[in-house]
């Protein structure tokens, strides 16, 4: 259960302070949550995994333009905030 887990270290980064983690992990569930009613139901690992696909391409779309825009600021905020989304990735497909 990927969404339990996702849960599960929301809370920890909760408790812990982690407020960058704390950010991603809230958006992550808040995209699989609106995904989930669009569908009218739970969503398998499968798509929890495809939801997390599709962030993980955003931010890198976030990064290439933040480069472009000479915003290492921001870059440096979207590689911190992609490297915690590929935590959840099965490892074959992160990136």
């Amino acid at each position: 259960m990927l969404v339990k887990k996702l849960q599960n270290e929301q809370i920890k980064a909760l408790k812990s302070g982690d407020k960058a983690r704390l950010e991603i992990l809230r958006y992550i569930l808040a995209q699989i949550h609106n995904k989930e009613i669009e569908k009218k139901g739970n969503l398998s690992d499968e798509e929890v995994v495809s939801v997390l696909k599709k962030i993980t391409k955003e931010l890198k779309e976030s990064i290439a333009s933040s480069q472009k825009g000479q915003r290492m600021d921001l870059v440096n905020s979207y590689q911190q905030q992609l490297k915690i989304v590929n935590e959840f990735l099965p490892a074959y497909e992160a990136t």
